[in-house]
């Protein structure tokens, strides 16, 4: 009898335990806040509906559910489900993101493509193997001066020193 009396008293410890946690625990109106602003806005950002709609709809019911779970009296379910929905709207808004920025890398890949097109289009040099040592071009040969002879001093204008050309041209 003794065992029966201490079994009773214990589970009644127990259960009174269980319900003063579970009444101890305060509604997460803030935290329910927060994400129902972050679903909102992450779905009404046309990129998150067009790449990341799988994520974004998961954030959707896992907002629902938490609201049921508020609903319920149910606030560690809630809290749980409500940080799980604003986690999943994150991901869905770095997902789109991503998508756009990997649409921006492709523009930008095509216009270097287009760019480096047109410049070997204009001048068909060869091209530089990736990894191989530049190699200078050889400079061109001077060209040689014209061939001149120096101005007899008796000329007429002539300026001592100053060349002339070997075949002036005729005077008239």
């Amino acid at each position: 009898m003794q065992t029966a009396t201490l079994l009773r008293t214990a589970t009644a410890v127990l259960a009174l335990g269980a319900l003063a946690a579970c009444s101890s625990t305060p509604p997460p109106v803030d935290q329910m806040a927060v994400t129902r602003t972050t679903v909102n806005r992450v779905a009404g950002e046309p990129q998150v509906a067009a790449n990341a709609p799988v994520e974004l709809q998961r954030a959707r019911e896992k907002l629902v559910a938490a609201e049921k779970a508020m609903t319920d009296k149910e606030y560690e379910l809630a809290r749980r489900y409500a940080a799980e929905a604003e986690a999943d709207a994150r991901v869905a808004e770095t997902k789109a993101e991503a998508a756009n920025n990997a649409a921006t890398l492709q523009q930008v890949r095509t216009s270097i493509q287009s760019l480096q097109t047109e410049i070997t289009r204009r001048d068909p040099a060869p091209a530089v193997v990736p990894g191989a040592a530049a190699v200078p071009a050889p400079m061109p040969a001077p060209m040689p001066a014209p061939a001149m002879a120096p101005r007899p001093a008796t000329a007429p204008g002539a300026v001592p020193g100053m060349p002339v050309p070997s075949n002036p041209a005729p005077a008239r």
